[in-house]
This record gives structure tokens, sequence and C-alpha cells, in this order.
């Protein structure tokens, strides 16, 4: 995975456990003993359900056409079943009745009548107690919560019960209002019936006589229509419904079984500890997999060369590594790929800087130097950190005269150039004499022209420079150069320090020809 500059692999993630561990192990205990204490304190309450099955209203005989989608509207029943009259009511039989099993004794449901109920306290049931419509059913389920099991199950079947009783009177006072008012209307067709009758009787037209016979048969008419509803008001009945379970009796407390709250807090607190490592070793800015992570940042990893081991002979002070050894080695697999990559370009030039370290840039230049005059290369080599000159010291050399002094007229090219006998491949250009403020020497003419005709002469130039980051000495010398070698030393080095270097060096148009990984830092 790639997340920006960086490389993130499997390897990495264990490193990051590794580094990380007690963090992790901190977080998931205090994870553990949290959610112990977390669920002790919550407790929970006791938890009772009952079921109501919802019916229409009324019911007139076996009508095929009743429809009770449409007669019962299950929402409004709930909302209903929840009301503080519904609450009153449950508390009214609950005190009359004394024992579940009476809730609907009728004796009991009519003296319940006549029990006043503090409207508070019922506020307070209906808050405890919720009533809930499984999915596509016409039942209400009435779930109660308590402190005792008994008061749970008191609450839930008392409710339910009170449901269906304040659904039932209202049932009831629905056919009676009917029924009172086609009562009163056929009363009032009998009397204007007989007066009809006495009106006839002394009517002094045929004509007279004649249209009270009209009004008589429509009375008629309409009174036979009153029978009718009165049959078929008789013949209602009220079902509004029935429970179908009643509420059970908890055994526990409603809430998640003991061992949850540790296991549950364990794991939680080491998912945090985790996402924490995780985070703040992302933080962390230094190198882990260098290769690939500088792979990810558009580089590309020559190889890694350590810079430990014996120091050869080549003179007093000299600070080259053995060409026999393990690091002269790594130094030919580097000088290898450098010179793979210049050939296929068609390069001589490079650069070779470092990020913070000078010294470690300078150990890699003039050890990549010496390789590749090893190698029948004709090398020139040029120290171009003329702030402080180092590079004559790894080869032993003197640096009375060097590239500062060829630049400013005092002395010829040929005259500062240095060999040694045990590298006759390869030439020296010291950085001469210290300079303050090198900007105008690096800039000068005079450079350009040392260069075109340098390019010409040897197979390989080298240009020592100083670190990217310091100073911008570097940045002066990449426009000249045909290529630039970076120098990483993840001991001394974060990504944000080689992402700074290498686009200071993209900015000015230098080509990155490559990167070299130090693994340790020369002793000076």
């Amino acid at each position: 995975m790639v997340d920006g500059d960086s490389v993130v692999d499997v390897s990495e993630y264990s490193a990051a456990l590794r580094r990380w561990w007690y963090l992790i192990a901190v977080a998931a205990l205090v994870g553990a003993v949290v959610g112990a204490a977390t669920l002790q304190l919550q407790g929970g309450d006791f938890v009772s359900q009952a079921r109501v099955e919802v019916r229409p209203l009324v019911i007139q005989g076996d009508d095929p056409n009743l429809d009770i989608n449409r007669q019962v509207d299950i929402s409004t029943e709930r909302v209903i079943a929840n009301s503080q009259r519904v609450a009153e009511r449950a508390l009214a039989l609950l005190d009359v009745a004394g024992d579940l099993s009476l809730l609907d004794d009728p004796e009991v449901e009519l003296a319940a009548e006549g029990v006043e109920i503090d409207p508070e306290v019922a506020r307070s049931v209906t808050e405890d107690v919720e009533v809930t419509i499984p999915n596509d059913t016409q039942i209400l389920v009435f779930t109660a919560s308590a402190d005792s099991p008994s008061e749970a199950q008191s609450l839930a079947q008392s409710m339910a019960h009170a449901y269906l009783d304040f659904r039932q009177d209202e049932g009831l006072a629905s056919t009676e209002a009917a029924r009172s008012q086609l009562l009163d209307r056929e009363a009032a067709l009998l009397a204007e019936l007989e007066e009809l009758s006495a009106a006839s009787a002394s009517a002094a037209t045929e004509a007279e006589r004649q249209a009270l016979s009209y009004q008589d048969i429509s009375k008629r008419e309409e009174l036979a229509g009153i029978g009718t509803r009165l049959a078929n008001v008789s013949a209602i009945s009220v079902n509004v419904g029935e429970v179908l379970d009643d509420a059970d009796l908890p055994s526990a407390r409603n809430g998640l079984p003991t061992p949850v709250g540790p296991i549950g807090g364990l794991l939680l607190g080491a998912f945090a500890g985790l996402a924490a490592a995780f985070l703040l070793d992302r933080a962390d800015d230094r190198f882990r997999n260098t290769a690939s992570e500088l792979s990810s940042m558009g580089l590309r990893p020559l190889g890694t060369v350590p810079l430990r081991g014996g120091w050869s002979s080549l003179g007093p002070g000299a600070t080259l590594v053995e060409s026999h050894g393990d690091a002269g080695e790594a130094y030919r697999r580097v000088q290898g790929s450098l010179l793979f990559a210049l050939d296929e370009s068609d390069k001589s030039m490079v650069l070779v800087a470092g990020t913070n370290n000078p010294q470690t840039a300078t150990a890699v230049a003039a050890n990549l130097a010496a390789a590749a005059a090893r190698a029948g290369r004709r090398t020139l080599i040029i120290g171009a950190d003329l702030r402080h000159p180092r590079l004559h010291s790894r080869f032993g050399l003197e640096n009375d005269q060097g590239l500062s002094d060829v630049l400013s007229g005092s002395c010829s090219f040929t005259a500062a150039l240095q060999s040694l006998p045990e590298l006759p491949n390869l030439s020296v250009l010291s950085a001469g004499t210290p300079v303050e403020q090198p900007a105008r020497v690096l800039q000068s003419v005079g450079l350009g022209r040392l260069v075109a005709h340098v390019r010409d002469a040897y197979d390989l130039v080298v240009f020592e420079a100083p670190p990217v980051l310091q100073v911008a000495d570097s940045v002066d010398l990449a426009r000249l150069s045909e290529g630039a070698l970076l120098v990483v030393e993840p001991d001394r080095s974060d990504r944000s320090d080689v992402a700074d270097a290498v686009e200071q060096l993209r900015r000015v148009g230098a080509e990155l020809v490559g990167t070299v990984v130090v693994e340790s830092t020369p002793e000076e």
C-alpha cells in the first residue's frame, strides 16, 4: 500500500506492533477495566412483554366485504395503547385486582372505573412501557421495564388489558350512540304519523287528504328503514382483539452478560491502542523500508553501502574502504549501476550530495570515484564544497590549490590536479582555498568553461557537493551537472528531508539518476 511519500507493507505493520506493543497492551487493559466498570454501573432493568392482536372495532356477522387493514389503523392504535388514559386504567385495574389473573374479571373492570389515579404516576408508566408493532402485523407488543420482575410483568399485562378494555368501551359507546339516535328518530316519526292521521280526518277537501296521505306513506317507509337499521345495530358485536401472549415473569435483568463488559472493553481498548500505535508510527517521519520508500518517491535506489570495515592504504590519512572487502564490493555494485544509468543517457557528469550530513556524501563520492577508477574509467572527482573542504582528506592529499583557486585564476587546472599512484585512472581536484560566499564562484563563466573541458577529457566526472538542505551551493552546481546522485542516510535524514532535497534539485532542472543508501555514518 502506497501512502503519500512512503510505502507500507506487512513487515512495516509488524515492526510498528513491535515498537508500540506496550501502548497496545496498556490500552487493552484500560479498556477491559472500563468495560467491566461500565457494565457494572449500568446494570439493567427487568423487562417483560405482552402481545395483543388488534381486530376491527365492530364486526357485523360474517360480512365478506370487511377489510381489516382499512378498519384498523395500527399506528393510531399504538399511540392510543401508550396513552395516559390507558395507563390510568391499567393502574386502576392493578389497584382493584391485586392478581394478574383477575384483570379481565367484569367485576374488577367495573370497580376500576371508580378508582382515581394520579396523572403524574400514569405519565411515568407511559415512559416505562414501550408499545411497538412487528412488521406487517395487526399486533401490538407492550414492553415494560422495571426494577423488579413482578413490577415489569404487572405493567406489561395491565397495560395490555387496559388497552383492550378502553377499546371495548369505545366500541360499545359507539353502538349505543347509534342505537339511541335511531330510537329517538323512531319516536319522532311515530308522533308525526299520529299528527298526520288526525289532520287527515279533519281535512276539508279531497286534495288535502291526498297530500297528507303521501306524507304518511313517506314517513312509514322511513320508519321501516329505521327498524331495519335497529336490527342491524342489534346484530353488531364488539370484538376489539385479545391478548395473544401474557406477560412473562423475567428471570434476569435485561442487558449484556457479565463477561461481555471486560471482553468488549478489552477488544475496544486493543483496537484503540492499535489505531494510536499506527498513527504514532505513521507520524514518525523516519525511514523504515528505505529502498521501497525511495522508489515510491520516484527515486531510483542504486544500492546500499556500509561505511564500515578496514581503510585502504592509499597514503597517510586516507579513508577509502578496502576494495576487496564487503564495503568495496557494495561500492562496485553501486558504481556499476550508476555508470549504467549514465551510459544509458550518454552522460558522464554526476553531482553527489546528501541532505544534511556533509561527511557522508564526501565519503560516498570519494569511494564511488575510486571504484570507477579501479574499473578502468578515467575518472575526475572535484571537491565542490568551497566552504568546508574535506575531499582531499579522504585521499590523504593536500588542499593548497583546488577548484576555488582555478576559478579565481590563481592557478591553472592542470597545476591544481592531484593523482594517486595506487589509482592511476583517478584525478582529484580538491576544493582549494575556502570561500565564505561561493555563489559568485559557482555561478561564474569560468566554472562553465571548466565543466565543458572536463566533460570531454574524462569518462566520469564526480562533483562532491555540500548538503542540499544546508546551503544553495549544490543547487547551483546541479544546473551544470548532467545528473544528481542523492545520498540518503536513514539514521540522520527522514522522509521529509529527502523529499525537500529532491524538490530543490528538480526545481532547477536537475535529473536525479538515483540514490545511494548509507546504512551507518562513518566516524570522522
